[in-house]
């Protein structure tokens, strides 16, 4: 797998937004499996996570101190918002096997004042590939409802968005969706 500093900082974030399986390894030698989880088997590559451990204690993304007499690395609460910074970009829609034959509707009306969110909300429905039907009414063939929660919950604006369960769609775009979604 790529190391690049930039994925590695990021996959130690995740690792201890997932419950610290990155405690201490790489403040005190001798826990060469965690090195090994991260697919780091040679010294240059441990020379670059521990760069990439100071550098996210610089950023305050993690607190490193000593409880017991023992080093703990511990993410903090800016590090567990870039963590969930990354969940949100990688964000993707599971295809079933077999269609289900339902169609999900999400529309939304979001004030002017969270306009990041509604910004950030739109690029994502894109990116998941949903169809957009105007502005802020997208449609999808397949369940979608947890992701679109969690958008919503990321930005403060799950209030503003609608999700609905469609047997039936009555529209112009309606053969150009099936041949969108190849179904």
């Amino acid at each position: 797998k790529n190391n690049s500093r930039r994925e590695l900082t990021k996959e130690i974030l995740k690792g201890l937004a997932m419950g610290g399986l990155i405690v201490a390894s790489f403040v005190l030698p001798g826990l060469p499996q965690i090195f090994s989880l991260l697919g780091i088997n040679n010294a240059k590559d441990r020379y670059r996570a521990k760069r990439a451990i100071e550098a996210l204690e610089n950023k305050k993304l993690i607190n490193i101190y000593e409880k017991d007499g023992e080093q703990v690395v511990e993410i903090t609460e800016k590090g567990e918002k870039r963590v969930l910074k990354y969940k949100f970009t990688e964000i993707r829609i599971v295809r079933p096997k077999k269609w289900d034959r339902f169609w999900r509707v999400i529309a939304f009306d979001i004030p002017e004042k969270h306009k990041r969110g509604r910004d950030a909300l739109t690029r994502q429905l894109k990116e998941m590939e949903l169809y957009p039907l105007q502005k802020s009414v997208f449609i999808c063939p397949f369940e979608c409802r947890d992701e679109i929660d969690f958008i919503g919950e990321i930005f403060n604006i799950r209030k503003f968005i609608h999700y609905f369960v469609a047997k039936e769609i009555d529209t112009d775009d309606k053969k150009h969706l099936k041949k969108y979604y190849n179904l």
